[in-house]
């Protein structure tokens, strides 16, 4: 599996797009377990329950895909949470980092 890197900008956008097809998804399961509702009213015949589940069916699966959005959208938070306070502290840790005086030696360099 390849590796993907995003930074803190670009996750903010993944969250926004998943965040917009989650409801779309939950707009469109709405709209779609309605009209099996508008189904069964407007048509009785044999075919109908079957129409009507089928709706129901498909508005169930988009509000399912609707929380499974929501779901990634959450643990890609979590994860660039993580990511940005895992970058605050190696800062931390560099910033408090001194770099030892070491005494030139130049009988090395006169030899080179």
């Amino acid at each position: 599996m390849e590796e993907i890197k995003l930074s803190p900008e670009e996750v903010d956008r993944v969250q926004a797009i998943i965040a917009r097809a989650y409801e779309d998804m939950g707009e469109v399961a709405t709209g779609i377990g309605g009209h099996g509702i508008s189904l069964g009213t407007a048509y009785r015949g044999s075919g109908t329950a079957v129409g009507v589940q089928t709706y129901e069916d498909l508005g169930r699966a988009g509000q399912a895909l609707a929380n499974a959005l929501s779901g990634l959208s959450q643990g890609l938070g979590l994860t660039a949470a993580t990511g940005r306070e895992t970058d605050e502290q190696a800062r931390g840790a560099l910033q408090g980092v001194t770099a030892p005086t070491v005494p030139a030696d130049l009988t090395i360099a006169a030899q080179i």
